[in-house]
């Protein structure tokens, strides 16, 4: 048990990223035609490679957009110096 939570809550070593930040990357590589889509969309389409429901995916995605990165980002994303929360995941690109 101990291998799979560390498989999910540390970065991989050669990418930085953590299984969910991949997947999230392959679904927006997939669903690429230059315009911006909802972030509840992108969960939706998230889940057929991530078996862990919408709220995950969409507080990692959230995460990587108010970190920087690759991620082209438009709405309310919350603020991570203060602590404000992001809009609902309908209402952001």
């Amino acid at each position: 048990a101990s291998y799979v939570i560390l498989d999910r809550a540390i970065p991989h070593v050669i990418d930085g990223l953590k299984p969910v930040q991949r997947r999230i990357l392959h679904t927006l590589w997939s669903m690429d035609d230059g315009k911006l889509h909802k972030v509840a969309n992108v969960a939706g389409q998230t889940m057929a490679y991530h078996p862990h429901g919408d709220a995950p995916i969409t507080e990692a995605l959230v995460n990587m957009a108010n970190r920087g990165y690759l991620l082209d980002q438009q709405g309310n994303f919350g603020n991570i110096f203060t602590g404000d929360p992001a809009a609902a995941a309908r209402y952001i690109e």
